[in-house]
Formats: structure tokens, sequence, C-alpha cells
């Protein structure tokens, strides 16, 4: 039995900002069934004691770990096309689709006037990609790249126009490391953290037994 029947359900969203300015919102129409999160820990192995033992190095974090998330979401122009919307009727999904590819384009004017302003024949790397969002629940609000997408576009209209595909979607969460303390993206990753430790603490605790079985093993 499905245990959120009659529950509304808050859906999925990932989003850009341009200028401080909330941009282009993809809200998944049907959440993912599930999502893959890999985290890889940050570390540095300091230098050996003054025994030279190599295993007495002390290994320390510097930065939160790399996360990288990926799930697939699905769109379906069928209930838009019941309900007779004629932008969907004229272009299937082919908007949906399109405003999540921009999520990895510089925007137009910004190439141009890269193009414009570097030396001919020189490819300097200045265009940051969008800063973007993963919104999945109130807890768990990422500043994330996009780093993989695939689409796989499954029926169409009979102008060729999608009206039902998939998509594989992979992004990388921006931690502290890759940003200064005053970015946006930083405080965002902080207000992350901080609700996950908050999380951590509630989890329920190990019998007095449990405890000190384990303490005693550890000392």
């Amino acid at each position: 039995m499905n245990s959120t029947a009659g529950l509304r359900v808050q859906r999925g969203v990932l989003a850009t900002v341009r200028n401080n300015t909330l941009a282009d919102v993809v809200q998944f129409q049907y959440n993912p069934e599930s999502i893959t999160r890999t985290l890889t820990p940050r570390m540095s192995w300091g230098e050996s004691g003054e025994s030279g033992d190599a295993h007495s190095r002390q290994a320390k974090l510097l930065d939160a770990p790399g996360q990288s998330i990926s799930f697939k979401a699905y769109f379906d122009a069928a209930d838009a096309l019941a309900a007779g919307d004629s932008g969907t009727t004229k272009n299937g999904i082919g908007p949906q689709l399109a405003v999540l590819e921009s999520f990895l384009y510089p925007t137009r004017d910004a190439f141009q006037k890269y193009e414009s302003e570097r030396p001919d024949g020189v490819k300097i790397a200045v265009m940051e990609p969008p800063r973007t969002i993963l919104v999945w629940g109130d807890r768990r609000v990422f500043p994330v790249r996009l780093s993989k997408l695939n689409i796989t576009e499954d029926s169409f209209n009979a102008a060729l126009n999608p009206i039902r595909a998939s998509a594989d979607i992979t992004v990388d969460v921006v931690t502290y490391g890759m940003r200064t303390q005053n970015d946006a993206d930083y405080k965002m990753f902080g207000a992350y953290h901080v609700g996950l430790e908050r999380l951590a603490g509630s989890a329920p605790g190990v019998s007095s037994t449990t405890r000190s079985k384990l303490a005693a093993r550890v000392r």
C-alpha cells in the first residue's frame, strides 16, 4: 500500500540563477523513482611520525566530500494534450527539454561577448556555467553543476516534436572548497550542512548495553 496516498507530494526542481535572478526552472512532472548519491571524501595524508612509520600518518579532511547525484526524470505531454493546450500541441515537450539542455550552455550574449573580446585563435575558459540549484524536499537544497545529461525521446507529434522523453541527469554538488565564504553557493551549501548535522543528531540512539560493548572495543 502506498504510504503517501492522500498526501500532496512535493515535486523536485532544477533551476538556474542568472544575475541573482531565478532564470530557468524545470519542475519534475513526475518525481524520479530513485536517486543515487555518490560521496567521495576529499582527504590529505600528513607526514609520517618521528619514527618514519608511514602507517602513523594522519588523515585530514580538506573539504566536504565530493558528491554526485544521479536520477532519471520523465516528461510526458499526454495530460496537456488532453486538455487542449495549444503550446503543447505545437511544440510537445520541446520547451521543457530545451530549458534542461540550456543548463549546459553559456548564454548566447555571453558567448558573443567572449568571441568579440578574445584574440584570434586563442581559446580561454572565461565563461562560467549558469548557477544551478537542485531542490529535493525542504532539507536538501543543493548548489550543483550539471555534469551529465542523456535525453531519450520516445514519441513524437506530426511535426517531429517530442511528446514523451526521459532524461538521465547527473549533477555534482558545489562544496565549500569550490567557492569563497561570501559566495551565495558557499552559504547555501553551509545551510545544507547545518541541516544535515541536525538531522543526524535526531537519529535513534543505540542501547546502553551496545554502547558499553562498543566503548570497550575502541579503548
